[in-house]
């Protein structure tokens, strides 16, 4: 039987034997004495082995990236936000903390829904396309977002002011979305009026 297995691994090429020899736990006992003759008459280290191991995982997950579907781009939406620009507006939220935010309950109630407008003006400017920034239905849709962040922001800290910070950024979720749900709603509506009156005007 070892005789037959050692004429079989001499066949092969130094790469197929490798290859064999990186999953040597499935083989029989008498299979792996006649592989590890070969290799050791070859001059086939374990090194090499590891070696050839390695590769062949490698092209495998390459083969497996290569059939995955594509993903594709949004159209409205950037796939990875601007860290340089997202830096420079949380320096612009202290700031506005700075100024808006004092000890003085009126004051507060106010301060926060400024604060909560200003974050979901920043977000949606850095989330989006460059080329969506650059039409009046987004200016005039962001425009119009603000409304509902910012009487949300202010009811709920009026009436139900946060007891805990989980609480507090369940505030600020809330009253963005909000926002971006009325906005996004106006800027695909705009966009849609938009494509039927080009599509009128080139009949």
């Amino acid at each position: 039987m070892e005789t037959g297995f050692r004429e079989h691994y001499a066949d092969l090429s130094d790469e197929e034997l490798l290859h064999i020899a990186g999953d040597r736990r499935d083989l029989r006992e008498e299979a792996a004495f006649a592989l590890d003759a070969e290799l050791a008459r070859r001059g086939l280290t374990q090194k090499q082995v590891r070696a050839q191991k390695r590769d062949e995982l490698r092209l495998e997950i390459q083969e497996a990236r290569a059939h995955q579907p594509k993903r594709r781009k949004s159209r409205y939406f950037v796939s990875q936000i601007s860290l340089r620009w997202f830096f420079i507006g949380l320096i612009g939220a202290g700031i506005l903390m700075f100024l808006t935010i004092r000890p003085h309950r009126p004051v507060y109630e106010w301060s926060e829904p400024i604060l909560v407008v200003y974050t979901g003006c920043l977000l949606a400017c850095l989330a989006v396309q460059p080329w969506v920034r650059r039409t009046l239905s987004f200016w005039l849709s962001l425009t119009i977002a603000c409304v509902p962040q910012f009487v949300v922001s202010h009811w709920l800290t009026v009436y139900h002011p946060a007891g805990s910070r989980g609480e507090s950024r369940g505030t600020w979720l809330l009253s963005i979305l909000s926002g971006y749900m009325v906005g996004g709603a106006v800027f695909l509506l705009l966009q849609k009026l938009k494509t039927g009156q080009t599509a009128h005007a080139g009949q």
